[in-house]
């Protein structure tokens, strides 16, 4: 299912992107859950290996996760990290990583620090599709 935008809410990009501030000089990860195709929460998740260039997310947190969405509480429906000096675009081991082709992926470069960067793409089977970010209040 490909869309050409999508909506997010100011305060889950912001929330996103203070992640991000706070681990740097680090990638930061985490996954946004949310029903029916609408954005609801952003959950940070711990990088069991921090890095500049890459993340490895808690495999324990993504059970803690999937659990609870197991239970009726929302579905995947994103997932993010930063490039800290980098640009926004998927680098050739997010595309490789990227397995849960129904997601978002979210990319948050803070190479301009006093303004990040977020967008955001569909990456099914190595292809890469940007999608436009529509920002709601």
């Amino acid at each position: 299912m490909e869309h050409q935008a999508i909506t997010l809410a100011l305060h889950l990009l912001n929330a996103m992107i203070d992640h991000a501030r706070r681990e740097l000089p680090n990638e930061c990860c985490g996954v946004l859950i949310g029903q029916q195709g609408v954005f609801e929460r952003v959950i940070p998740v711990t990088s069991i290996h921090p890095a500049p260039d890459s993340y490895f997310m808690s495999p324990e947190e993504q059970v803690e996760i999937f659990t609870e969405l197991g239970e009726g509480s929302g579905s995947l429906l994103g997932i993010y990290h930063s490039h800290p000096k980098g640009p926004s675009d998927p680098s050739g081991m997010d595309i490789s990583l990227a397995f849960h082709p129904d997601a978002v992926y979210f990319i948050i470069s803070l190479k301009n620090k006093k303004q990040p960067e977020v967008r955001a793409f569909r990456i099914v089977k190595q292809e890469v599709h940007e999608i436009a970010i529509i920002e709601a209040g």
